[in-house]
């Protein structure tokens, strides 16, 4: 990572947060608490139905969400001329920002030292492997979601996939709409730097909304319930006695601890950057709004959450399954009509959903319903297992919910009844695996691994409300003890965490365990670099002699491939998600592919006098882009 992708990074964090302070604070002001002194967009304080300044933090994030979601609306109405252009985007950033000072919308009397502090420590676990290692990207779902956003980028109206002339717009396209916001926001920026960006805002977002929930029912337990949520790992150091990380569960040595994807949620806060923490983030400020509206009975505070709920699924579906059974957990416990709770959460999110969902629909239809396109379900641990996992948190986190059991104030109850539902979707996670379901083509959506961060998350707002709940208990016999036992804790739980952050670090910079997007095959003057910056999604390439080229070529440009081969599936090699398109890519492959725009093969195979439009590096070898 040079100097100048990092401080491109840094702009587009600093832009994407202002932009969703304007337009969560205009949110709230719309959909928020009708009180003047409630309504204030620069309160630091609790307000009378809670909305203090970390709901408007949080608020900005889903507030950045809508301003992106707007923008890839006015993509698509324009035939792909927003993100494929360099002016229109920070032109509305830059009228956001505006409306916003005329607004007088920036907060006052914000903790900056109490922020300073924070940023520091969750910077030197969190940042400091993107930063040492060089890149925030890895192997995996981050080239699919590059890919995509590179289609955007380039003119596509839809991101449609990386198989010619077979429109498979399936996939959410909310995280692609973000990304492809902040690579335009900073010009010049580019795509990789907007990864690293979305990094460093979920450092900070993910706690921040298990510091919401837990205050939901202590207003002063979101500093701990951050805490646990971002610094509190396993007890897999105890066995590793290193600094360690599988980035494959199958071949984990530590149980579900200090491996990618564990069911404990603090391990999301590392690189990269996926839809399920921004998913989640979305959960978290949903949930927040509904319980604020559902306590002070605004109806209008209830719709904003229901439109939260629906970028949410606009972001990822799984995070909105999980939101669901949240909404239809906290009807079942909320005073007041539950019907009209219902109507008024659900109308906004399935509207804000339809923009991208209707169109699948009707696709779904027309192209014979959707196919299994994952090679292999993920690993999934057993429950006593995922609980051990979350180290001290596991004794906090019950401890909150006996705390909240015993409450007879409304909003603990919400907390509970949402445990209620996380439960009940573990359990189907489970009864899943054990019958097999395929779920219209996607089981993922009831994968363990799908369901644990949202309890985990859950799981640090019981554990700040325990551990505020402690601190007080000791405070009021010795002051000293209770700050030692605290920091005590803290300290034992960010052992794995920091041994993680050293390991991935170590793994990035060698190029191990999928973080090879900081290696000389994807620098400046490689060859990807050098026929990204000729091909387009209206081409088509064929690779000679590396497979997977054509694949980090479509992730670079957005460019279509003729033909791949994925060793681990029998067919549809590109995991075309509808079942007709799936099966004309097949047949395609079984006639030789499609007619290429390009090819790209090593420089000795070249016949003498082609056109070249490329050259570069690839894999230790020269390798060339021409006609056919």
């Amino acid at each position: 990572m040079t100097i100048a992708e990092l401080a491109a990074a840094i702009a587009m964090l600093g832009a994407a947060i202002a932009i969703g302070w304007v337009v969560g604070n205009d949110f709230l002001a719309r959909f928020g608490p009708r009180s003047p002194a409630a309504a204030s967009p620069s309160a630091g304080s609790v307000t009378a139905n809670g909305i203090g300044l970390p709901e408007r933090a949080l608020t900005a994030v889903a507030g950045f969400v809508l301003f992106c979601v707007v923008l890839m609306v006015g993509h698509i109405l324009t035939s792909g001329a927003i993100f494929s252009h360099a002016l229109p985007v920070p032109v509305a950033g830059l009228a956001v920002l505006v409306y916003g000072a005329a607004r007088g919308s920036w907060p006052r009397r914000v903790p900056w030292r109490k922020l300073a502090g924070a940023a520091l420590v969750l910077s030197a676990l969190f940042v400091f492997p993107v930063v040492a290692g060089g890149s925030s990207l890895k192997t995996g779902d981050s080239l699919w979601h590059m890919g995509w956003t590179n289609q955007l980028l380039s003119g596509e109206a839809v991101p449609v996939g990386p198989a010619p002339g077979l429109a498979d717009n399936a996939y959410p396209w909310g995280f692609h709409a973000l990304l492809a916001t902040m690579t335009r926001l900073v010009p010049g920026g580019g795509l990789t730097a907007a990864f690293t960006a979305l990094d460093f805002l979920l450092v900070a977002a993910l706690p921040l909304g298990a510091a919401c929930l837990a205050r939901l029912v202590a207003s002063r337990a979101g500093w701990a319930a951050a805490a646990c949520m971002s610094l509190i790992g396993g007890w897999g150091w105890i066995k590793a006695q290193g600094a360690v990380f599988s980035t494959s569960p199958s071949h984990a040595h530590f149980g579900a601890d200090l491996v990618v994807a564990s069911p404990n949620g603090m391990y999301e806060l590392f690189p990269p950057a996926l839809p399920r923490e921004l998913g989640l983030v979305l959960l978290a400020a949903s949930a927040m709004l509904l319980a604020r509206g559902v306590s002070a009975r605004e109806d209008r505070l209830i719709a904003g959450g229901g439109l939260a709920l629906g970028l949410t699924g606009l972001v990822s579906l799984p995070a909105f399954v999980d939101a669901c059974t949240w909404v239809l957990a906290l009807a079942l416990v909320m005073r007041g009509p539950r019907m009209r709770f219902l109507a008024l959460v659900f109308v906004p999110a399935v509207v804000c959903l339809a923009l991208w969902a209707a169109p699948v629909a009707i696709d779904y239809v027309r192209y014979g319903g959707f196919v299994n396109v994952a090679p292999a379900l993920g690993k999934e641990w057993a429950p006593a297992t995922s609980l051990w996992s979350w180290g001290v948190l596991l004794p906090l986190g019950a401890a909150g919910i006996a705390l909240c059991a015993r409450a007879r104030a409304e909003r603990p109850r919400f907390l509970l009844a949402w445990l209620g539902a996380v439960v009940v979707l573990l359990g189907l996670a489970i009864l899943r695996g054990i019958v097999g379901w395929s779920l219209l083509g996607s089981p993922t959506l009831l994968h363990q691994g799908r369901m644990w961060p949202t309890a985990h998350i859950l799981g640090a707002a019981f554990g700040g409300i325990a551990l505020v709940a402690a601190y007080r208990y000791l405070a009021a016999r010795a002051r000293v003890l209770a700050v030692a036992a605290c920091m005590g804790l803290l300290i034992v739980g960010a052992i794995s965490p920091a041994l993680a952050s050293l390991a991935i670090a170590r793994m990035s910079e060698r190029g191990h365990g999928g973080f090879v997007y900081s290696g000389s095959d994807f620098a400046g003057g490689s060859f990807v670099s050098a026929a990204a910056g000729v091909l387009g999604p209206q081409d088509v390439v064929r690779t000679r002699g590396a497979n997977e080229l054509g694949l980090y070529l479509w992730q670079y440009s957005g460019a279509r491939v003729a033909a791949y081969e994925d060793p681990r599936l029998p067919g549809n090699d590109l995991r075309i998600r509808f079942a007709d398109l799936a099966r004309d890519w097949s047949r395609r492959m079984r006639h030789g592919g499609f007619a290429p725009d390009y090819v790209a093969l090593p420089a000795v195979r070249v016949p003498g006098g082609a056109d070249i439009a490329a050259r570069g590096p690839y894999d230790g070898r020269t390798w060339v882009l021409m006609k056919p």
